[in-house]
């Protein structure tokens, strides 16, 4: 199914990117809580990992990831 995925820190939050076909997904969570606490970034599918990335970082910082 995802042909890339990605996840990295960012501020106190776990960003997660990845590629399905030619569209990019995202997912964020606060960085504390265990695995299954994703929530999917409203938006997507983005054309490029950095549109993914830069809407993860958004979606994190008006706190909507948790």
């Amino acid at each position: 199914m995802d042909e890339e995925r990605t996840s990295y820190a960012y501020k106190q939050y776990t960003i997660t990117t990845l590629r399905d076909g030619a569209a990019w997904w995202a997912r964020a969570r606060v960085a504390e809580k265990d695995v299954g606490g994703d929530r999917p970034v409203l938006g997507g599918a983005w054309k490029s990992k950095p549109e993914a990335k830069t809407a993860a970082e958004a979606f994190c910082d008006s706190r909507q990831a948790g």
